[in-house]
């Protein structure tokens, strides 16, 4: 009735605010004012849930081109947040689309269901995220190298999911494009120029080739051809050739077309960088939370 207070739900009133940057630091407000707009809805429609947001006629697509839309990437990545923080041995629940809600396009789940104490025949949280995400993006038929490779690293148990927060198909524009300009510091500090010696895998990806039969712009293949002696035909190579291009913006005038060029010509070399940085022991989060915190 008119006047009468909202009923904010509980685990909303209880959750911490999320830390990934974009969210209001008054959750409160936040939630207050989005209770109150799905107060106007039916009553069928009173709780706005992920599924509901994907099942809405009004539903954009997940995916902007190649790339994972910004919307969706941030739900995948709160939810991947929440997880790691919330959840406790034997790790193991039920976590439907149901049971995210949505706030300001920001993912919070019912922690209400989280952590049963009967966990017989449950299934792991890993596996509901596998569902989850496979829901909201498709399955791993499909032809993106980077969602392929981020289901492998989510079927990996040895790989931590805070560990896929910042995986490439996550990764904004601008983190994508800097990724290897800021891991290559990071490797020379911790193995000097040893890691260079192993960093390549021993398959051969023939760069002038894939570079001058490319529909990309031309400038890729002018900076290729004023010293392509200096890069390998290896993931070396492709590596060097990628921080060098991306040092020198002035060949190509947008950040956009130069980080979709690279992307297309060497579909493997964010994925293969990032194996081999955690192959290394080295954390995501240390090379990409300056460039997240800019986003």
């Amino acid at each position: 009735m008119e006047g009468e207070p909202i009923a904010i739900p509980e685990f909303l009133q209880e959750c911490p605010n999320v830390s990934t940057s974009g969210v209001s630091s008054n959750l409160q407000d936040d939630t207050n004012a989005a209770v109150t707009e799905l107060a106007t809805r039916e009553p069928s429609n009173s709780q706005y849930t992920l599924a509901e947001m994907l099942q809405s006629p009004r539903a954009t697509s997940p995916w902007d081109g190649n790339y994972v839309a910004d919307k969706y990437r941030n739900i995948i990545q709160d939810v991947i947040e929440e997880l790691s923080a919330l959840v406790k041995p034997p790790c193991v629940g039920r976590l439907t689309l149901d049971d995210i809600y949505i706030v300001n396009d920001r993912a919070k789940i019912n922690i209400n269901i989280l952590n049963p104490s009967n966990t017989e025949n449950l299934p792991t949280y890993r596996d509901e995220f596998r569902t989850l995400v496979t829901k909201i993006l498709g399955s791993d038929n499909s032809t993106s190298v980077e969602l392929k490779h981020f289901y492998h690293m989510v079927d990996k148990t040895q790989v931590a999911l805070g560990d896929l927060l910042h995986h490439p198909l996550l990764m904004s524009s601008n983190e994508r494009l800097y990724f290897p300009i800021d891991a290559i510091p990071e490797l020379q500090s911790k193995t000097g120029d040893a890691w260079k010696g192993t960093y390549n895998d021993g398959k051969k990806i023939d760069i002038e080739t894939t570079i001058v039969t490319s529909t990309c712009d031309p400038a890729f293949k002018s900076f290729y051809e004023k010293d392509k002696a200096k890069y390998p035909d290896n993931a070396l190579g492709v590596l060097d050739y990628s921080r060098d291009i991306i040092s020198h913006p002035k060949q190509i005038n947008s950040e956009k077309v130069l980080e979709e060029g690279l992307t297309s010509l060497f579909p493997k070399r964010l994925t293969y960088l990032y194996d081999f940085l955690r192959g290394k022991g080295i954390r995501m989060q240390s090379i990409i939370q300056s460039r997240r915190a800019e986003s």
